[in-house]
């Protein structure tokens, strides 16, 4: 009489996004009859010996899924809603405000103002070309300017010309300025890390078909009940990963590709199809 056998069913894993490709395979590795190998000591790696799959390709597994989480939050950058070309504008025109404020008033005839400019001359002085810097050098520049000018002994100063909110409105445009240089550099980044973050996924879907190789022929060759529970498992996570990309596929109207009917043929709980062999 012949055995019949169960085939582990295709999957496209390269069409998966990342998200659902790691969903996947914390899925199939959770699918896994874990337990203590032969000559392993307390405290070892367990691996799936009744399906064939070892400790080691387990372990390295877990490794690339945890670098793959890993890189997905780090690649993860906030969009923002100025660009740097504007924020700079802002700055230089604030900045302007500032110090022609401050010139203007030191020839009024009000002793209180003229005094309070000349003592702020004092402190921008220094910074008076600021404008021409490269804008990140000037970035480094504000942030000195706006130190000197919160000292404590130039606050009268600066509440008798009005300049409190031209001040904090530049070091507001400063702080998004800055920000939107390290947001482009964490998005240089990000490029980066995408790259690393397809090669462990290459490397990761070549050591699940090879594991799927191995519970394939162990079950082929030393059915168990583990062995079966395992491939039916994984075949009952396939189908219901390829079923909810074409679901989504659908939806977004970015494919017409509908899943394949399997052939009429012997099939056995759960849908599963058997192969004669002799």
């Amino acid at each position: 009489m012949r055995k019949k056998y169960i085939k582990v069913e295709n999957i496209s894993l390269p069409r998966l996004s990342h998200a659902e490709f790691i969903n996947f395979m914390e899925r199939f590795l959770a699918l896994l009859p874990l337990e203590a190998e032969e000559a392993a000591e307390e405290g070892d790696p367990m691996g799936a010996p009744k399906v064939g799959i070892t400790a080691e390709q387990i372990e390295e597994a877990k490794t690339y899924l945890s670098e793959m989480n890993d890189l997905n939050r780090e690649t993860k950058v906030k969009a923002e809603t100025k660009s740097k070309a504007e924020i700079d504008r802002q700055r230089d025109a604030l900045w302007t405000a500032i110090i022609q404020r401050i010139l203007t008033s030191r020839n009024v005839p009000i002793p209180t103002e003229s005094a309070a400019a000349e003592k702020l001359y004092i402190v921008v002085k220094p910074y008076t070309g600021m404008n021409r810097l490269p804008n990140n050098q000037q970035t480094e520049t504000v942030k000195g300017l706006l130190t000197d000018l919160n000292k404590p002994e130039i606050q009268d100063a600066i509440t008798t010309l009005g300049l409190e909110d031209y001040i904090d409105e530049l070091s507001t445009c400063n702080q998004q300025y800055e920000a939107l240089v390290k947001g482009a550099d964490v998005a240089r980044a990000a490029a980066n890390l995408g790259n690393k973050s397809d090669a462990l996924r290459r490397q990761l879907m070549d050591l699940y078909r090879e594991m799927a190789d191995f519970a394939f022929a162990t079950n082929l060759l030393h059915e168990t009940e583990e062995s079966l529970y395992f491939l039916s498992g994984l075949n009952g996570l396939i189908r219901d990963v390829e079923t909810a990309y074409n679901l989504r596929d659908k939806a977004k109207h970015t494919s017409t590709t509908t899943p394949e009917k399997p052939e009429d043929g012997d099939k056995g709980e759960g849908g599963l199809e058997f192969v004669p062999v002799e």
